[in-house]
């Protein structure tokens, strides 16, 4: 068989590469049912309503995947970080997630995510630069 390698939009080529690999999986015997992705965010707001922090994540077949996670320099320290992680976490426990994960540098918060719970599953070296490290976390609900 002949095959070529062409890039497509993701709209048209992701809806068929969900149905061969949910295709896979009942060849396997395995009844997992489709999931659809929900995007989450939730901000916090000074007392004159200005932004001073924001988390965004999504949900998929019951993992809560933190996309991003940014605190005002001003506001750092002042715990709005860590409000913003435990409203994650509730928004999960309420909607029967397994478990939180996500990815952070070096040079941005392991040492925050560690406060909040999440357990380093592993790294990778010199990403995104040189001497820098990408870490991986999770925490189980």
């Amino acid at each position: 068989m002949e095959y070529r390698i062409k890039e497509m939009p993701l709209e048209e080529l992701e809806p068929k590469v969900i149905e061969g690999l949910l295709d896979h999986k009942e060849r396997l015997g395995y009844r997992i049912p489709p999931s659809d992705t929900v995007h989450i965010s939730f901000a916090a707001l000074d007392s004159e309503g200005k932004v001073v922090g924001g988390v965004t994540a999504k949900t998929n077949y019951g993992e809560l995947y933190v996309s991003l996670l940014s605190v005002d320099q001003s506001m750092q320290g002042s715990g709005v970080g860590m409000a913003l992680m435990e409203e994650v976490e509730r928004y999960g426990r309420a909607n029967y997630c397994h478990h939180i994960s996500l990815t952070t540098f070096s040079y941005q918060a392991p040492g925050f995510y560690k406060k909040c719970g999440f357990t380093e599953l592993g790294r990778i070296q010199d990403f995104p630069l040189k001497g820098e490290e990408k870490y991986f976390f999770v925490k189980y609900l």
